[in-house]
């Protein structure tokens, strides 16, 4: 039952692309019905962005760009250019664990008035949750959903296999709170689980609480250790291309 359950989390999955890395990319291995969502990073431009959608495009893949950084997307969802130029599916950012810029309150007012937007005028939204190393927070955070009468999908945002130090450094730069404190104090079990495939004690948490939760069905995946890679390994959760054992994703042909 876990590894149907973990089959149906990933099947869809979506994945990071930063332009800098479609350079190195001859190809992306991916089915069609992934999608591939480009970072918009400070330093990049409008033209790594565009010849980034170009590269997906030609993949015959669908390229989901990143707005730049704006005072609010409240005002860009609320001034209609989104939907006035035929997009007709918008992911917003999820903070399971809040966020480091802006405080609790605020994030849950304007998530609130996101929501009675999108039911305004009509939108059809996604919450995008921020990755995490601990899915406490994610669950609570699902269930505050839930209570708040917030009815929107959520595709969670995890961490592709990598190094202990390279997901600490994600972490600290993203500041993901509680979940970096839980990776540190775990960082000899954490360390040998990323190693080899992923944090499977919190891929299997997370995908059989997608089985209790009606808005939580969709996946996202940062490839912190390699996009090509990533890519292969998604793929083979995706096909059922593993086993359990002891509880853990042992795949049929190692990839990390």
């Amino acid at each position: 039952m876990i590894k149907e359950n973990i089959v149906s989390l990933v099947d869809g999955f979506t994945v990071e692309l930063n332009p800098k890395v479609r350079h190195k990319l001859k190809s992306i291995p991916l089915d069609k019905k992934n999608n591939v969502y480009i970072t918009y990073l400070p330093d990049a431009t409008e033209n790594d962005i565009l010849e980034t959608v170009d590269f997906v495009s030609k993949q015959e893949l669908t390229p989901i760009t990143h707005l730049p950084s704006v005072s609010s997307s409240l005002e860009i969802l609320e001034c209609g250019l989104l939907k006035d130029n035929d997009f007709e599916e918008i992911g917003i950012a999820g903070h399971p664990e809040g966020s480091p810029d802006i405080d609790q309150n605020t994030v849950n007012e304007f998530l609130n008035k996101k929501y009675e937007l999108s039911k305004d005028k009509n939108l059809n939204l996604e919450l995008v949750t921020q990755f995490f190393f601990n899915a406490e927070p994610f669950i609570k955070w699902c269930k505050f959903l839930d209570n708040s009468n917030i009815k929107l999908p959520v595709r969670v945002g995890f961490p592709g296999p990598a190094s202990f130090k390279t997901l600490l450094n994600f972490g600290i730069m993203s500041g993901v709170g509680n979940s970096l404190s839980f990776l540190k104090k775990n960082s000899s079990k954490v360390t040998d689980l990323l190693t080899k495939t992923s944090n499977d004690e919190m891929f299997i948490e997370l995908a059989n609480f997608s089985k209790e939760q009606s808005s939580f069905k969709n996946f996202h995946c940062f490839p912190f250790g390699g996009f090509e890679k990533t890519c292969h390994w998604l793929n083979a959760l995706q096909n059922g291309d593993f086993t359990m054992e002891n509880d853990k994703i042992v795949l049929h042909n190692k990839i990390f």
